[in-house]
């Protein structure tokens, strides 16, 4: 393997954070790695689909004191330029994705989406099953959460929450580990059976001798 081959690879294949939780007020818990900043943060947890323009979706203003999850599994691939970041900073809190890539291509480049969120302080987690999160986000809608790297007890961080923000109904008690694959969809239900009419037959009267 030539010295070119082995930089890139070292800087594809970066190591996974510590242990992360994401838990939500109705009971739900998300293992996972810190991707960004340590420590934990709360606060109203909104998803966004987008596969491009992660950029605006964590410069808008309307976004700010949130915690942002990307259902889409890869975010960061194309990097940031700081012109394109409203006032060249993030107000969210949080970051909730699936895999942060933190070797972007893009000649516009400035600076790794990793990077830039911890240089701004967000607490980030990353290797949780988004499209799971997201599905119980948009069946609970509004939907309180907290990112933690340092309590790491379940039970503990979800009551904080709760006593911060209240709990949601119904509750959820399972618990995702980290790249955790999606849950199968529900199967379709059996459809309905049908019944052909059937037209009674001619009946058939046999022509007597003789008879024209």
């Amino acid at each position: 393997m030539s010295k070119q081959s082995e930089n890139l690879l070292a800087q594809t294949s970066s190591p996974l954070g510590a242990r992360a939780l994401l838990v939500l007020n109705n009971g739900a818990v998300f293992e996972g790695f810190a991707g960004g900043a340590y420590g934990e943060v709360f606060g109203e947890i909104r998803f966004d689909t987008s596969m491009i323009g992660y950029e605006n979706v964590i410069s808008d203003p309307a976004n700010a004191g949130t915690i942002i999850a990307m259902t889409y599994p890869q975010i960061g691939n194309y990097g940031l330029n700081l012109g394109d970041i409203a006032e060249g900073k993030t107000d969210i809190v949080g970051f909730a994705i699936h895999s942060l890539c933190k070797t972007p291509s893009n000649w516009r480049s400035e600076i790794s989406l990793s990077n830039f969120l911890l240089e701004q302080g967000v607490v980030v987690i990353e290797g949780i099953d988004t499209r799971m999160l997201t599905q119980n986000i948009r069946d609970h809608g509004n939907v309180f959460a907290a990112i933690s790297t340092e309590d790491l007890d379940s039970a503990s961080l979800i009551g904080r929450l709760q006593r911060r923000f209240g709990d949601a109904e119904p509750k959820v008690s399972a618990t995702v580990p980290a790249t955790a694959a999606a849950a199968p969809a529900p199967a379709a239900p059996a459809a309905a059976p049908t019944f052909a009419a059937t037209a009674p037959a001619t009946p058939v009267i046999p022509i007597a001798e003789g008879v024209e």
